[in-house]
């Protein structure tokens, strides 16, 4: 199979990962826990337990970890030499544990108790153990054992509780831990702030008792978390029937490539749903083959490769036959805009208009900066989706300042100053050029309409693309016809339109489908009559396939909120419980019906909200199209929020705790990890 060999890089990944963390765990910051070369045999006790009649004899030094360890000898067997390097147990907490035979485990020596951990070579886990369920930490191990040995159930009380009063319960700790971890995650803060001293103080005052996590524990809980995300998400994508994708990849400032892969889909209140998959780190190649199986292991991972119907992906999703791909609509968009401009003069201005500096006087600078707001220019980025008209906008605002800027300069009485002004009359644009960069601004202005109108998230965008393109189209062929004067725009609306054009000659069938949907576009009046017919036809047979599946499971309409009926419902209560006759054919029915306004209050998710009783059939049909995206938007603001994490100054965060930490921020809205279960 394809995914053999990178499921087996995978786990040698995990398997490496594992073996890190276990050495990070025998590198613990335990001053009385160091390695020696020793292969004498080391005395255990096989079977005891700390009570009243039967302790360890420990000496009361204030250093206690230094303290010999006594064990009695009825009880005590000799160990055969071991055949490896091994670790004395000198921490505090083996007065407290023994080992297994086997040497995996340890079990708690307190009575009643016997919790057996697991042992990987570092006394955290038993550390935890003692604090969290027994209150006894390394400042009152040697007092709490004296008291044991004397038999003073009082003083062992009185021990405990003075301990229980400087620190909150394991659950309340485990609360507020999760709370910081929410905090870090939520603002993007480094994981080393939980290290920070004025990060400790500040959370210190706010309560005294709390025990900031180190950077080490926060990465555990941290996959904790994770480990709960992934299998709430995995549960709510059991429950669905269809999903669409986002895919994109993106390059953090360390220079890895990343893939991240969005889900959406509506529930059946028409409610849009987005949650990250993944955020994964995607080794080169990045050819087809190599994408395609990352994406095979990936919906394997999440169960859902039987669920898609649509992804946002190039050439991999087309070879993998798991859905129908489609284009980022604004990316494209953007391309047709980029073939009709020409500013290559305007952009050097820009940029030239950013770099100057002008030379005054604190004291005249303060004053005619009074009343002023501070605006600068825009730099045009061709990466930016129209950034190009936010720069000529901006020159327009800034014409009146950059002209009195160039006649300060001009005027200064220091030579050098007034060589800068001479340049600037050479860089300043000219009235034509003024006139250019106007047309401009009203030729690229409903194209940022158009880009802002699909970059939405809370209402279906499938079905908007085309309508929005067609009058686009007929907005340039029509409308800027005669309007421009200068033959640059027009050379350039005609350069858009023709690019338009040659994009969007054969429009895409899925994306028609959307507006029939929608039941403001449902006439299909933007594309020729042979298209619409097609569609339609082609919706027909999935109707009636749909319906000879769904027919038994339809749910007939009756009073479903009983105890919350009004006078006359309960009056017509009756009458209401009679069975509503169904539409023979949903799809002519819904056809026949007028076309609504294309206003934001006419909203598609709404209408199929009100009226999915009468159509049962293309009720379903609607909340399977209309939950696919049209744009990359969606990973665009993901990349956005990765990049605020991975910094230059943030480089060495690996690959996995970056994913999980970008899970954990992008799902909070509808995962709620942090939880605590009671």
């Amino acid at each position: 199979m394809a995914t053999t060999t990178r499921n087996k890089h995978r786990q040698l990944a995990k398997e490496a990962e594992r073996q890190i963390l276990v050495q990070e765990e025998e590198s613990d910051t335990d001053s009385d826990y160091k390695a020696t070369n020793s292969s004498k045999s080391e005395e255990e006790a096989s079977d005891q337990t700390i009570s009243d009649n039967d302790v360890i004899n420990i000496s009361n030094d204030n250093d206690d970890d230094d303290a010999d360890i006594s064990i009695n000898e009825n009880v005590s067997k000799k160990r055969k030499p071991p055949s490896k390097i091994i670790k004395p147990k000198t921490s505090w907490v083996w007065k407290f544990f023994r080992e297994t035979e086997d040497g995996s485990k340890v079990i708690c020596l307190i009575e009643g108790c016997e919790k057996m951990l697991k042992w990987y070579g570092s006394p955290s886990s038993m550390k935890t153990h003692l604090s969290g369920t027994h209150h006894i930490t390394k400042g009152i191990a040697a007092n709490y054992l004296e008291a044991l040995q004397k038999g003073d159930q009082n003083l062992i009380s009185n021990i405990i509780e003075e301990e229980k009063s400087k620190s909150h319960p394991y659950s309340k700790q485990e609360s507020l831990t999760k709370n910081v971890i929410g905090f870090v995650i939520g603002t993007v803060q480094p994981l080393s702030i939980v290290e920070d001293k004025d990060f400790i103080k500040m959370v210190n005052g706010f309560d005294l008792f709390y025990k900031v996590p180190c950077t080490k524990t926060l990465k555990e809980q941290i996959s904790l978390a994770y480990e709960a995300g992934t299998e709430k998400v995995k549960n709510q994508l059991l429950q669905l029937e269809n999903i669409s994708l986002t895919l994109d990849t993106w390059s953090s400032s360390a220079h890895i490539p990343y893939l991240g892969v969005t889900a959406h889909w509506v529930t059946s209140k028409f409610e849009p749903y987005e949650l990250l998959l993944s955020m994964e780190e995607l080794p080169y190649p990045h050819g087809a083959i190599e994408i395609q199986e990352h994406l095979i292991d990936l919906f394997d991972d999440w169960g859902i490769s039987s669920k898609i119907n649509g992804s946002n992906v190039k050439k991999a999703c087309s070879n993998m036959n798991i859905g129908e791909r489609i284009p980022c609509i604004v990316h494209t968009l953007q391309l047709s805009v980029g073939k009709g401009l020409d500013i290559a003069k305007v952009e050097s201005q820009i940029y030239l208009f950013q770099q100057q500096k002008l030379q005054k006087n604190n004291e005249e600078l303060e004053k005619e900066a009074e009343n002023l707001v501070v605006l600068d220019v825009v730099k045009a980025n061709n990466t930016r989706w129209n950034s190009t008209l936010y720069a000529f906008q901006r020159l327009i605002i800034l014409k009146p300042a950059i002209l009195m800027l160039k006649t300060s300069l001009i005027n200064d009485r220091s030579s050098r100053i007034c060589r800068k002004g001479e340049k600037m009359e050479e860089l300043y644009p000219t009235s034509h050029e003024w006139k250019i960069i106007k047309e401009m601004v009203e030729l690229l202005c409903p194209f940022e309409s158009v880009t802002c109108l699909l970059s939405g998230a809370t209402y279906p965008l499938i079905g908007l693309t085309y309508p929005s393109l067609c009058n686009l189209k007929e907005i340039l062929e029509t409308e800027f016809i005669l309007s421009f004067e200068t033959n640059i725009a027009e050379n350039c609306r005609k350069a858009i339109l023709e690019d338009l054009q040659s994009r969007w000659e054969f429009p895409q069938e899925l994306c028609l489908k959307g507006s029939f949907l929608d039941p403001r576009f449902k006439s299909l009046d933007f594309v020729s009559q042979e298209m619409r017919e097609k569609i339609i036809n082609q919706l027909q047979t999935e109707y009636k396939v749909l319906k000879n599946d769904l027919i038994p499971s339809i749910p007939v309409r009756s009073n479903e909120n009983q105890s919350n009926l009004t006078t006359m419902g309960s009056f017509w209560k009756k009458k209401n419980k009679r069975n509503v006759t169904p539409i023979k054919n949903e799809v002519q029915h819904y056809l026949n019906l007028p076309e609504l306004p294309a206003l934001e209050e006419y909203d598609s998710f709404t209408w199929w909200t009100t009226n999915k009783a009468q159509y049962p059939i293309l009720y379903k049909m609607a909340m399977k199209n209309l939950s696919i995206p049209a744009t990359s938007v969606p990973s665009e603001r993901l990349f956005s929020d990765a990049n605020n994490l991975v910094t230059p100054q943030r480089t060495r965060l690996d690959s996995s705790i970056i994913n999980k930490i970008m899970f954990l921020k992008r799902n909070r809205e509808h995962v709620d990890i942090f939880t605590v279960k009671k």
